[in-house]
């Protein structure tokens, strides 16, 4: 479902830099890049951790995708990297 590498993970400590208690959110949005599904897209902000999320842990990082988002994830592997400061999904 959700694969974060270590470049991704050292680029979202330092520039999201969340606080206690939260996480990153790979939410759904609506248009974008890289569509897993047609019209939608992955994005990424800093965000309290609902319980109903799906959580990943990364070097103490808590990666989270909500429950009501979990839809755009199935059947399908994304990739979260950090490329010269910026960062790439890959779909698998």
């Amino acid at each position: 479902m959700l694969e974060v590498t270590d470049r991704a993970v050292d680029w979202m400590k330092d520039e999201m830099d969340p606080d206690e208690g939260q996480g990153v959110n790979v939410y759904v949005r609506y248009g974008g890049d890289t569509q897993l599904k047609q019209g939608f897209s992955p994005a990424l902000t800093v965000d309290q951790i609902p319980p109903d999320s799906k959580i990943f842990e990364y070097e103490g990082l808590q990666v989270f995708i909500k429950e009501a988002d979990l839809w755009y994830f199935e059947d399908a592997e994304l990739q979260i990297d950090s490329v010269d400061e910026e960062v790439i999904f890959n779909l698998k």
